[in-house]
């Protein structure tokens, strides 16, 4: 179950309704997923998806939704936050932050093939050269700062084969982010936890990605 937050039918319609999204007609939770607590959406105005975020902080999501918005608007496959009057993309809800996009159509595939991934490379690219010029910058939640962290915690728990491997791996990472040629590699957004479950097929075998909430970076 991915629902960690239940909402009412009318806290819901209030939620909408603040946002100019038309009369809610329908609400349906999403119990797949491990971090948020999500629910499909129906509303006078077409199908929403309506995130609770769980673990991102309020201060954090501005970069996450500002970057959807700016895909969105460039015509990349990607939800839209829907923004209230005063132009604000981060809501609340049980005084959790939320927000409300677009749902897309199609599906995830369990087996992807050669021709899906082909397709999908190209939408990356589109994404990635995109998003050059966003204007937003977060730093990497998962790069080397937390590898650092993380390694000590994992070690004890595998074999000797295996502490070997890590200890050289970041070595190597703390050795190539310190060289110049790292520093001189540009910096943008990029997609950074690209999964088959976070990527949707339409009918005609379009690829449309879900989203970047949770899974953008800079670096």
């Amino acid at each position: 179950m991915a629902v960690f937050t239940e909402l009412a039918h009318h806290e819901v319609e209030a939620f909408v309704a603040h946002l100019h999204a038309g009369r809610l007609i329908g609400l349906a939770p999403i119990r797949a997923g491990i971090e948020n607590t999500n629910y499909f959406v129906t509303t006078s105005t077409g199908p929403w998806v309506l995130t609770v975020f769980e673990r991102l902080t309020r201060e954090q999501l501005p970069f996450y939704l500002r970057l959807m918005q700016h895909l969105a608007q460039r015509a990349l496959p990607v939800p839209e936050p829907r923004a209230d009057a005063a132009g604000e993309l981060v809501h609340g809800l049980r005084g959790k932050p939320a927000a409300l996009v677009t749902r897309l159509p199609g599906r995830h595939l369990d087996a992807p093939g050669p021709a899906h991934c082909a397709a999908l490379g190209q939408t990356l690219a589109g994404l990635h050269a995109a998003a050059a010029d966003f204007s937003l910058a977060q730093p990497n939640l998962r790069g080397l700062a937390w590898w650092q962290a993380t390694a000590p915690r994992v070690r004890p728990f595998i074999d000797d084969g295996a502490a070997q491997l890590l200890d050289e791996e970041m070595a190597f990472q703390q050795q190539l982010a310190a060289s110049a040629a790292y520093a001189g590699l540009p910096r943008a957004a990029v997609h950074a936890d690209l999964f088959r479950d976070n990527v949707l097929f339409d009918g005609d075998g379009q690829q449309r990605l879900s989203g970047c909430v949770d899974f953008c970076s800079s670096g």
